[in-house]
């Protein structure tokens, strides 16, 4: 016996009763299972958001694995965040790291903000701020610290998320103030 389906409010396919009378059963409709694994549906290309976001986690460990290896070069024991010499390569180098982290969470928020209106813009401008970062990072790994300027353009990348989601933020305040007659 086929009953209403559970699984989600639009779905109005038959599903099938639960084999031991227990749970919910199965949708038989693929499109409602899809639809019902996400509270809204996403862009088609938010993959490339995903991939971004990836990325940028990659980044932040090959910096991280840069900083160990420098640590374990000049011998600083932990918790000692910095080395004490007056020009420090191992400075630079976690300079770099943390000065990634500092600006991180805002980079995340913005691009899965932007990316939910504008995936593809948001990926480029995210990837604009990855390879930025590489670039500065290696720069300053110089031990130059004037250095870290060749990959400065990555701000560019950041500029471009907080564009991007403001101009989607204020699309989605503006279809609340003035929705749209068809």
């Amino acid at each position: 016996m086929a009953m209403a389906c559970s699984v989600s409010p639009l779905c109005g396919a038959a599903r099938k009763p639960p084999r031991n009378g227990i749970g919910i059963g199965i949708c038989s409709s693929r499109a409602a299972r899809l639809r019902a694994r996400a509270a809204f549906p996403l862009p088609a290309e938010f993959g490339f958001v995903a991939l971004t976001a990836a990325s940028s986690a990659v980044l932040t460990q090959w910096q991280a694995v840069q900083v160990g290896i420098q640590r374990r070069k000049v011998g600083l024991k932990y918790p000692q965040m910095y080395e004490d010499a007056e020009k420090s390569v191992f400075n630079c180098y976690q300079r770099a790291h943390q000065n990634t982290l500092e600006s991180y969470p805002a980079f995340l928020a913005l691009l899965l903000v932007s990316g939910l209106g504008y995936p593809i813009t948001a990926s480029v401008f995210g990837m604009v701020w990855v390879i930025g970062r590489v670039v500065y990072s290696l720069g300053y790994y110089t031990g130059d610290p004037n250095n870290r300027f060749r990959g400065i353009w990555n701000a560019f990348g950041l500029l471009g998320l907080l564009v991007t989601s403001i101009v989607f933020g204020s699309s989605q305040v503006a279809a609340i103030f003035f929705p749209r007659v068809s």
